[in-house]
Protein backbone atom coordinates (compact mmCIF):
# COMPACT_ATOMS: atom_id res chain seq x y z
CA UNK A 1 0.00 0.00 0.00
CA UNK A 2 1.58 3.60 -0.86
CA UNK A 3 2.84 5.18 2.11
CA UNK A 4 0.93 8.26 1.96
CA UNK A 5 -2.77 6.48 1.71
CA UNK A 6 -1.48 4.55 4.60
CA UNK A 7 -1.59 8.14 6.67
CA UNK A 8 -3.73 9.20 8.86
CA UNK A 9 -4.41 12.14 11.26
CA UNK A 10 -5.18 12.28 14.49
CA UNK A 11 -6.79 15.32 16.27
CA UNK A 12 -7.78 14.63 19.95
CA UNK A 13 -7.36 18.14 21.08
CA UNK A 14 -6.27 21.57 20.01
CA UNK A 15 -2.88 20.88 21.63
CA UNK A 16 -2.38 17.16 20.49
CA UNK A 17 -2.03 16.30 17.19
CA UNK A 18 -0.55 12.98 15.25
CA UNK A 19 0.26 11.92 12.03
CA UNK A 20 1.48 8.65 10.98
CA UNK A 21 3.71 7.17 8.00
CA UNK A 22 5.15 3.49 7.04
CA UNK A 23 7.63 3.32 5.01
CA UNK A 24 9.74 0.12 3.11
CA UNK A 25 13.16 0.48 3.71
CA UNK A 26 13.82 1.06 0.34
CA UNK A 27 15.84 4.27 -0.85
CA UNK A 28 12.56 5.47 -3.42
CA UNK A 29 10.46 5.80 -0.23
CA UNK A 30 12.86 8.94 0.85
CA UNK A 31 10.82 10.87 -1.63
CA UNK A 32 7.17 9.82 -0.14
CA UNK A 33 8.81 10.66 3.26
CA UNK A 34 9.75 14.29 1.67
CA UNK A 35 6.10 14.62 0.42
CA UNK A 36 4.17 13.37 3.97
CA UNK A 37 6.31 15.92 5.51
CA UNK A 38 5.81 19.23 3.14
CA UNK A 39 1.99 18.05 2.44
CA UNK A 40 1.13 17.15 6.22
CA UNK A 41 3.74 18.28 8.80
CA UNK A 42 3.72 21.86 7.28
CA UNK A 43 0.43 21.87 7.11
CA UNK A 44 -1.07 20.70 9.90
CA UNK A 45 1.35 21.90 12.22
CA UNK A 46 1.75 25.57 10.49
CA UNK A 47 5.68 25.57 10.78
CA UNK A 48 8.42 27.90 9.78
CA UNK A 49 10.25 26.91 6.57
CA UNK A 50 13.21 27.13 9.08
CA UNK A 51 11.36 24.23 11.57
CA UNK A 52 10.36 22.06 8.02
CA UNK A 53 14.00 22.41 7.03
CA UNK A 54 15.08 21.11 10.22
CA UNK A 55 12.74 18.18 10.44
CA UNK A 56 13.02 17.52 6.30
CA UNK A 57 16.99 17.21 6.78
CA UNK A 58 16.84 15.46 9.89
CA UNK A 59 14.58 12.68 8.93
CA UNK A 60 15.41 12.34 5.77
CA UNK A 61 19.24 11.54 7.14
CA UNK A 62 17.87 9.12 9.88
CA UNK A 63 15.61 7.39 7.36
CA UNK A 64 18.76 7.18 4.60
CA UNK A 65 20.78 5.82 7.34
CA UNK A 66 18.64 2.90 8.33
CA UNK A 67 17.97 2.08 4.52
CA UNK A 68 21.16 1.85 3.92
CA UNK A 69 22.98 0.64 7.23
CA UNK A 70 19.75 -1.33 9.37
CA UNK A 71 19.17 -4.09 6.78
CA UNK A 72 22.44 -5.66 5.74
CA UNK A 73 20.99 -9.28 4.34
CA UNK A 74 18.65 -6.38 2.10
CA UNK A 75 15.07 -8.15 3.98
CA UNK A 76 12.14 -6.20 3.03
CA UNK A 77 11.04 -4.27 6.27
CA UNK A 78 9.19 -1.27 7.39
CA UNK A 79 9.82 1.95 9.35
CA UNK A 80 7.02 3.39 11.23
CA UNK A 81 7.57 7.22 11.94
CA UNK A 82 4.82 8.86 14.38
CA UNK A 83 4.63 12.26 14.63
CA UNK A 84 3.14 14.47 17.25
CA UNK A 85 2.97 18.07 18.01
CA UNK A 86 2.08 18.89 21.51
CA UNK A 87 2.66 22.61 23.50
CA UNK A 88 5.03 23.54 21.23
CA UNK A 89 7.38 20.56 20.87
CA UNK A 90 7.27 18.39 17.61
CA UNK A 91 8.20 15.06 18.92
CA UNK A 92 9.07 13.04 15.98
CA UNK A 93 9.33 8.25 17.16
CA UNK A 94 11.51 6.46 13.99
CA UNK A 95 10.70 3.13 14.95
CA UNK A 96 12.16 0.39 12.63
CA UNK A 97 13.53 -3.64 12.94
CA UNK A 98 17.26 -3.05 11.41
CA UNK A 99 20.22 -4.50 13.07
CA UNK A 100 20.79 -2.54 16.57
CA UNK A 101 22.13 1.23 16.62
CA UNK A 102 22.17 3.65 19.36
CA UNK A 103 23.38 6.53 16.98
CA UNK A 104 23.75 8.90 20.61
CA UNK A 105 26.55 6.74 20.98
CA UNK A 106 28.51 7.41 18.06
CA UNK A 107 31.56 9.92 19.17
CA UNK A 108 31.61 13.43 17.94
CA UNK A 109 33.25 13.96 14.57
CA UNK A 110 35.93 16.58 14.12
CA UNK A 111 35.12 18.47 11.11
CA UNK A 112 37.71 19.62 8.76
CA UNK A 113 39.40 22.61 8.31
CA UNK A 114 39.10 22.66 4.59
CA UNK A 115 37.14 21.35 1.91
CA UNK A 116 40.50 19.13 0.49
CA UNK A 117 40.69 17.75 3.96
CA UNK A 118 36.87 16.44 3.94
CA UNK A 119 36.13 12.79 3.45
CA UNK A 120 32.77 12.14 1.95
CA UNK A 121 29.94 11.08 3.56
CA UNK A 122 29.76 10.46 7.64
CA UNK A 123 28.32 13.45 8.75
CA UNK A 124 24.36 12.35 8.73
CA UNK A 125 24.27 11.92 12.61
CA UNK A 126 26.22 15.24 12.57
CA UNK A 127 23.66 16.91 10.91
CA UNK A 128 21.01 15.33 13.05
CA UNK A 129 22.49 16.18 16.78
CA UNK A 130 23.25 20.05 14.77
CA UNK A 131 19.16 19.97 14.15
CA UNK A 132 17.30 18.27 17.42
CA UNK A 133 16.52 19.91 20.79
CA UNK A 134 16.02 16.84 22.23
CA UNK A 135 16.65 12.72 21.53
CA UNK A 136 16.78 9.52 22.84
CA UNK A 137 17.14 5.82 21.80
CA UNK A 138 15.96 2.24 22.93
CA UNK A 139 15.81 -1.03 21.82
CA UNK A 140 12.85 -2.84 22.84
CA UNK A 141 11.37 -5.91 21.40
CA UNK A 142 13.84 -6.03 18.46
CA UNK A 143 13.13 -2.49 17.26
CA UNK A 144 15.25 0.64 17.14
CA UNK A 145 13.34 3.57 18.64
CA UNK A 146 14.27 6.82 18.46
CA UNK A 147 13.14 9.78 19.32
CA UNK A 148 13.86 13.37 18.05
CA UNK A 149 12.09 16.42 19.67
CA UNK A 150 12.23 20.31 17.93
CA UNK A 151 10.98 22.90 20.13
CA UNK A 152 8.98 25.52 17.74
Amino acid sequence: MNAILKNHISRKSDTKKMLYLTLKNKSDELNKLNVWINNNITTLFKLSENVVFKIDLTLTELIANIISYGYPNQCESEINIKCQFLNGIIKIEVEDTGIPFNPLEMPDIILPKSLEEADIGGLGIFMIRKYIDESSYQREDNKNIFTIQFKI
